[in-house]
């Protein structure tokens, strides 16, 4: 018995002593429990560290603020290809280091903009940062615990284009605290050491992060180490949030597979323009941020990183807040890809648009009503669904039957609405052969095109003869078109669509095109009944005779 004693006694006497508090945090690219936002949040803290390093050669950031003093010109981190380490000097030092760190990096302007400055190499306008702000505001920061908001909503603008046009207006809710500017605290303990406890992790850090079973909550909640969760913190400037409209945004996350690359290509990333900052869907602002990269990289010839797209939208199940409703990954950007985007942006802009405000005042006959011109953006919807097709490595016109079909959430009307405002640039589009895999697709197209042609200059000889356009022929030409989509649009089989087409060429007349160019047009319909079917549908929208409205023409028959 009393050996058993002494052995208890001894064994108790030899517990492990704990391990002395660390004087550095090291973190690697890609180490274990890594994620993609993980390594985007790395690349983040990379940028940031050397933007202190290049305000401070400049003059531009004094030694008070720096989070550990520099041994000469040498600073107080090492930034490898793959690697991160912070020295913190002393253990102690710890929390004074990351203070100050998340001070520099985490900031609001006096104008209530959240201004991350490791985003950017000169400190954009204030417009850009409002955008951008409302897209961290439905991303990363939109829990009402992770952000305080003014309830007023401010305004700034973007400086006129000098066209004699009033300027884009941008409101934005004035920010006066986020969660990210108090992180350092749950780094450390109560002696200002780096703590080696997991940390819990939240949606403001990681969005779409969150606890499984509110009943199991100590169960059910992720957790990383420090070397995992700081990284985390500088997700938010490693990765970029736009906002598509005031409910829906996207999030891109880049690929980081170099560090010392990473922190060139983030700041070349970031928009700078109304138009940049002016998304469609998550795909369009990835393809959009590739291409920006791209031409900002010319020169240098590096290739261009892929990323992944995340939309994030209101739910059924959780409509007060925006949940991560898909993820689309957009593959390192290859020319072919980047190309046709780059077309597709320039053929399907976004246009900015005067609208003319009423305001009231006073009533009865003191009265008065003022008129003010007010700037808007209004984007493509061609160019969002071709570039979902160019990221899933599909036919970028793929899947067009959607917008003769299908209504826009956005505005609650049908996209065929919308398609007349295109008609020019997706005409352009069509007649470049860059755009086109196979002869047989533009063919296909181009037929479409003229028996249409021939079929509304039928119509009005038929009609008016050598009369003047009258209305009777306006008539019958919107009934051939609408005949013309259902036709297309009703088709569900591979006999359907052959049969609309044949139809339409076999009332169109004499076809020149169709008649040179058959042994090409026939194997495009027999392949994928689909596609073809699309096909038709886009050279409908696309139609740009002196009937449609346009100063285009395609056939001298359209009288």
């Amino acid at each position: 018995m009393a050996k058993r004693m002494n052995g208890a006694a001894a064994a108790k006497g030899n517990k492990p002593a704990k391990p002395l508090p660390l004087d550095h945090l090291t973190m690697n690219l890609f180490g274990p429990g890594m994620t993609a936002v993980h390594r985007a949040g790395l690349g983040g803290l990379a940028c940031t560290l050397r933007t202190i390093e290049s305000q401070y050669e400049a003059g531009l950031l004094s030694k008070a603020k720096l989070p550990a003093p520099f041994n000469g010109d040498a600073p107080p981190w090492d930034i490898a290809a793959s690697s991160i380490k912070l020295r913190f000097g002393k253990p102690e030092n710890a929390h004074e280091f990351l203070k100050k760190l998340f001070a520099f990096a985490f900031a609001i302007r006096k104008d209530g903009l959240i201004f991350l400055p490791g985003q950017f190499n000169v400190e954009p306008s204030a417009a850009v940062l409002a955008d951008l702000q409302n897209g961290l505001i439905l991303t990363f920061l939109q829990h009402n615990q992770a952000r305080e908001l003014a309830k007023e909503r401010a305004t700034t603008s973007y400086d006129s284009q000098g066209d004699g046009l009033p300027s884009v207006i941008v409101e934005y809710r004035k920010c006066s605290w986020f969660k990210h500017q108090d992180g350092a605290e749950m780094f450390v303990d109560k002696y200002g050491c780096l703590t080696r406890k997991s940390i819990g992790v939240g949606g403001p850090l990681s969005p779409g992060t969150a606890v499984r079973h509110v009943a199991f909550t100590g169960d059910t909640t992720a957790e990383d180490p420090p070397e995992r969760m700081l990284p985390l913190f500088f997700a938010l400037v490693g990765c970029l949030p736009l906002p598509v409209n005031r409910g829906v945004a996207a999030l891109l996350v880049p690929e980081v597979e170099s560090l010392t690359d990473f922190v060139i290509d983030r700041q070349l990333m970031s928009p700078s323009t109304a138009q940049e900052c002016q998304i469609a869907n998550a795909a369009d602002a990835a393809l959009q941020a590739q291409v920006r990269l791209r031409g900002k990289k010319a020169i240098a010839g590096s290739a261009v990183p892929g990323c992944y797209a995340m939309t994030f939208a209101p739910t059924a199940w959780a409509s007060q807040q925006k949940s991560r409703v898909a993820t689309l990954h957009v593959p390192r950007g290859e020319d072919k890809t980047l190309d046709r985007f780059a077309r597709a942006l320039s053929y399907l802009p976004l246009r900015i648009v005067p609208h003319t405000v009423k305001k009231s005042a006073g009533r009865g006959k003191q009265k008065k009503t003022t008129e003010r011109t007010e700037m808007f953006r209004s984007d493509s919807v061609v160019r969002p669904l071709i570039a979902e097709n160019l990221a899933l490595g599909e036919a970028w016109y793929a899947g067009f039957v959607k917008l003769v079909t299908r209504t826009n959430p956005a505005t609650g009307k049908p996209y065929r609405n919308q398609l007349g405002f295109e008609r020019k640039g997706l005409h352009s589009m069509i007649s470049d052969a860059t755009m086109w895999d196979q002869e047989g697709e533009k063919l296909l197209v181009q037929a479409v095109h003229a028996a249409i042609s021939n079929s509304l200059g039928r119509i009005r000889d038929e009609t008016d003869g050598s009369k003047p356009l009258s209305q009777a022929t306006k008539n019958r030409w919107n009934r051939f078109r609408e005949k013309l989509r259902l036709n297309l649009a009703g088709a569900k089989t591979e006999s359907h669509v052959r049969f609309a087409l044949m139809d339409l060429f076999s009332r169109g007349g004499n076809n020149g095109v169709l008649r040179s160019g058959w042994q090409d047009v026939l194997p495009v319909i027999r392949k994928d009944w689909q596609l073809a079917r699309d096909l038709g549908l886009l050279a409908l929208a696309s139609y740009a005779g002196r009937d449609s409205g346009d100063d285009l023409s395609v056939d001298a028959t359209a009288k």
